[in-house]
């Protein structure tokens, strides 16, 4: 029999939603990260593999009482854990869901007092250096000479910190769309929030300043990111220039209040069960399946416990044949493009 496989790649696209913002504690709530995937047409047979962000305790929030209907968690590193499902998919539906208690813990960096800094685990800071990926390149031209004028006009590491929030903010425009690499960014000159972040992260790390992404979803529903540096006085600084970019006059810079779940920090690499990513920002899912016979796809929808239905997942499909990048026409390819990619016999779709 003939096993066709076929990828189904969660795009991790995010809408930025400027809310309400709240300097004060959150009480302690209930919540549920919810994956719902539905078959269409007449396979059967079907080995699900299904990759999704779990939350942890860190310097922004309290996680307690973490579970799930199916799958295991794994933790792939000190400051990210994921649930992992590896199994069948009887029946027309199937939902994975993750619960956990989530406590708020909102910060407003004092940078006349360093004798309390917003430490919470033991990650290493250092770990969020060098370069990741398409996303993470302190090679690149734009990033230096932009950082090397900052840095020329700063006053030390928190005032090079500011200058580039704020540059952020003010010379690259709001554009909505998928995560996008460095390079697409810079070429058409902005994005959203996860971009912006994406920029600030680049500064950053060229001047050997540990910088990460915060990944997550709002309590109600949608998306956002934003970035925090390291510096040794005070800890982790968190700083949100996608918001100074919709409010100039407001500050954002050294204040986190409190209304996100973050679900990873910094970019994702996962190997196991047939399956990879590769220095990715893990967001919503990712997910593969197989099936032995039939025709047809799987999706897949995104609900908090709110019902609040957050992301729609697309399907693509191909079977095992290539051993190098091409792109749909059967073009070689030298890297990743955005668009369908498919990459020894997986499809890789890049927005």
């Amino acid at each position: 029999m003939t096993t066709v496989r076929l990828l189904i790649q969660g795009i991790l696209s995010f809408a930025f939603l400027l809310i309400s913002l709240s300097t004060n504690a959150q009480t302690n709530i209930s919540f549920t990260n919810k994956f719902t995937f539905q078959k269409s047409g007449s396979i059967d047979g079907v080995r699900l593999v299904s990759l999704i962000p779990a939350p942890i305790t860190n310097e922004y929030q309290e996680i307690s009482s973490l579970s799930s209907n199916c799958g295991t968690f794994v933790d792939i590193n000190e400051a990210n854990k994921v649930l992992l499902y590896d199994g069948s998919f009887e029946g027309q539906t199937m939902s994975i869901f993750e619960s956990f208690n989530y406590k708020t813990k909102p910060v407003k960096i004092d940078f006349n007092n360093k004798s309390e800094k917003n430490i919470c685990t033991e990650i290493n800071p250092n770990d969020f250096l060098g370069n990741d990926g398409n996303y993470i390149d302190t090679n690149n031209a734009t990033i230096q000479q932009l950082g090397n004028q900052l840095w020329n006009e700063s006053d030390g590491t928190i005032d090079y910190a500011k200058r580039c929030y704020e540059y952020v903010a003010s010379h690259f425009q709001y554009i909505q769309g998928s995560w996008r690499t460095l390079a697409e960014i810079l070429a058409i000159g902005g994005g959203e929030c996860g971009d912006f972040t994406t920029l600030f992260v680049n500064l950053m790390r060229y001047k050997g300043i540990p910088a990460r992404h915060n990944i997550g979803v709002w309590k109600d529903g949608g998306y956002h990111v934003w970035p925090d540096f390291y510096d040794e006085d005070y800890g982790w600084i968190p700083v949100d220039p996608t918001f100074k970019n919709s409010d100039p006059t407001g500050d954002y810079f050294g204040r986190y209040d409190g209304n996100l779940i973050i679900l990873s920090q910094g970019l994702t690499s996962f190997s196991s069960s047939d399956v990879e990513i590769h220095d990715t920002p893990l967001q919503t899912i990712f997910y593969w399946f197989w099936y032995s016979h039939g025709y047809g796809t799987i999706n897949a929808v995104h609900q908090t416990s709110k019902d609040y239905q957050v992301d729609g997942i697309k399907d693509i499909a191909t079977t095992d044949k290539t051993t190098s990048i091409y792109n749909l026409q059967g073009i070689k390819q030298t890297k990743l493009q955005r668009g369908i990619n498919i990459v020894n016999g997986k499809v890789i779709y890049i927005k």
